[in-house]
């Protein structure tokens, strides 16, 4: 039986600025907000099919959507778990590792 599914998570990655609010109409503190969405096999094999940075005020809970491309240089880390963005990688690893070692298991008789 395969088991598959997808899910979502958002990550709050700090607070960026303090700018004012147009909704607040006041100076507020905007977080970063990455969200992204994933699909994979057994929980464990994913990838990351979308993501987006977000710019949200603390208060109101509205904002805007950031460019990655401006953001993503100066993070230090990738804040979504590595098997959430590699994990069907190292399934599709596994399967061309037990296929190598079969047909070199093969070879010798």
């Amino acid at each position: 039986m395969i088991i598959w599914g997808s899910g979502g998570d958002a990550v709050n990655l700090g607070v960026l600025e303090t700018r004012r609010c147009d909704m607040c109409e006041k100076d507020r503190p905007f977080n970063i907000i990455l969200q992204y969405r994933y699909w994979g096999l057994y929980w464990v094999f994913n990838f990351v099919t979308t993501k987006k940075y977000l710019l949200i005020c603390d208060v109101c809970s509205r904002g805007w959507e950031i460019d990655p491309s401006k953001l993503e240089p100066n993070l230090k880390t990738v804040p979504i778990p590595f098997m959430r963005r590699y994990g069907i990688l190292v399934l599709i690893g596994v399967i061309v590792g037990l296929f190598l070692l079969g047909s070199l298991s093969g070879g010798m008789n």
